[in-house]
């Protein structure tokens, strides 16, 4: 360059290069990462949750770079092999599933123990659930040997829990009389139309579902307890002694004695822990706004939440936050406080009578994993009983699909056995007859 013209830019070059270095100074913005999170049935509790989760990360997108999408699958089982093969992140699971695929046992049973799978947070409670027939003479657990019970579809949730109880009983299948073929629309339509003498379910209280079979068709509530139960809470860490309350259902006065499984987040060890880390923090900061965002939630508090070490805790969840300690429960401010409505108190799971167990809720459904996947969006007031946008399935890595539809989100949390009617792609909950959903 004629040295003339750079004497004549120079003036430029010196007013310039303050600015330029102030700019190169600044921290660069993190780029954007996208999350998804396998969940269970849209008319169960594990969609909801995983939704909560989603919304609270959106909200605040713009300040972390975490974009975070809901899909809805068949439940636990299908949540780790979908986890496996990286088309989901987050996945919610059944600790006792959890448990077996960590040690290569249950239905993995043949394969080798997953030791990549880590912890974020330990969620709500799910209790198996004995519902007898109101024709038949069940009034204790002893009572269903020779009967015709309804143990739940194989290799389900329901299935895999109500097993580790007939290990404890000494039951076999053949312990029981040959149970009709369910109908893929109404599983337990056979407590109501007497081909049923009894089902397990592994569900939330209360409980849609089960309030349908206890109204329409009084089904009865049986306690699942004694000497045997005793001795599996103590051989087996991931099941905790839960107590259904009094007075949720017709008929029944008294409080139900059984034992539940809890809901676990968890990812591979090989997911960024800033990831992880964001997910922690976002939750930590706004853990009351969390537990307002579905009935199952209401009584998550910072020790509940906390890994049982089931799996290892996923190491972005090993430091502290920087500003706040893990889950502090925040104060809402005005405007969050407007976006979250109160959960109403009869909406609200009570807490077990006589113990500080927490509420529970279980999900699953027969969807198959990939059929549609939701990004709760920031404008979203509230998840439950909302409008969100139903979006085609999340590919790994990338936004969902431009919303096409919306999916009304059931206000009423409820049961989820894996047998309910598969739908397609974007379809919206069924309004057929509430069945509990077993995962």
């Amino acid at each position: 360059m004629h040295p003339r013209v750079l004497r004549h830019r120079s003036p430029l070059f010196r007013f310039a290069l303050p600015w330029l270095a102030a700019l190169l100074a600044l921290p660069l913005s993190a780029a954007p990462a996208y999350i998804t999170i396998g969940t269970g049935a849209l008319n169960g509790v594990y969609y909801p949750t995983g939704g909560a989760i989603c919304r609270l990360l959106n909200e605040e997108s713009s300040q972390h770079g975490l974009h975070c999408t809901v899909q809805n699958t068949s439940g636990s089982l299908a949540n780790l092999v979908a986890l496996a093969k990286g088309d989901i992140q987050l996945a919610l699971v059944q600790s006792d599933v959890l448990y077996h695929a960590a040690h290569g046992s249950g239905p993995f049973t043949g394969e080798a123990p997953n030791d990549k799978l880590r912890s974020l947070f330990r969620l709500h409670q799910e209790s198996l659930t004995l519902l007898a027939s109101a024709t038949s003479n069940i009034t204790t657990l002893a009572d269903i040997e020779g009967k015709r019970v309804d143990l739940g579809n194989p290799d389900s949730g329901d299935r895999i829990t109500s097993q580790a109880l007939l290990d404890a009983m000494g039951w076999q299948a053949s312990s029981f009389a040959a149970a009709p073929a369910a109908s893929a629309s109404n599983p337990l339509e056979g407590l109501c139309n007497g081909s049923l003498d009894a089902a397990f379910v592994v569900a939330g209280h209360p409980n849609q579902g089960i309030g349908d079979l206890t109204g329409r068709c009084k089904a009865r509530l049986i306690p699942i307890e004694g000497e045997q139960i005793d001795r599996l809470l103590k051989n087996h860490p991931y099941y905790q002694r839960s107590r259904i309350g009094a007075n949720l259902y017709p008929g029944q006065t008294s409080g139900i004695s059984t034992f539940a499984v809890t809901a676990e987040l968890v990812a591979l060890d090989s997911l960024p822990q800033e990831e992880v880390r964001t997910v922690r923090d976002v939750l930590s900061s706004r853990l009351k706004q969390f537990t307002r965002l579905h009935p199952a939630l209401t009584t998550l508090t910072p020790e509940s939440m906390q890994s049982d070490n089931i799996v290892l805790p996923h190491p972005g969840m090993q430091d502290a936050p920087a500003q706040a300690p893990l889950l502090a429960p925040e104060s809402l401010s005005p405007s969050a406080a407007e976006g979250t409505a109160a959960t109403p108190a009869s909406d609200a799971a009570p807490s077990p009578e006589g113990s500080p167990a927490r509420p529970e809720q279980g999900t699953g459904a027969v969807l198959p994993a990939g059929s549609g996947a939701v990004a709760t969006d920031a404008a979203t007031p509230a998840l439950e009983g909302q409008v969100v946008p139903q979006g085609g399935t999340a590919m790994p890595g990338a936004p969902s699909a431009a919303p096409e539809q919306e999916l009304l989100l059931p206000a009423t949390p409820a049961a989820e056995p894996d047998r309910v009617p598969a739908q397609p792609s974007g379809a919206a909950p069924t309004t057929a007859q509430p069945q509990p959903a077993a995962q």
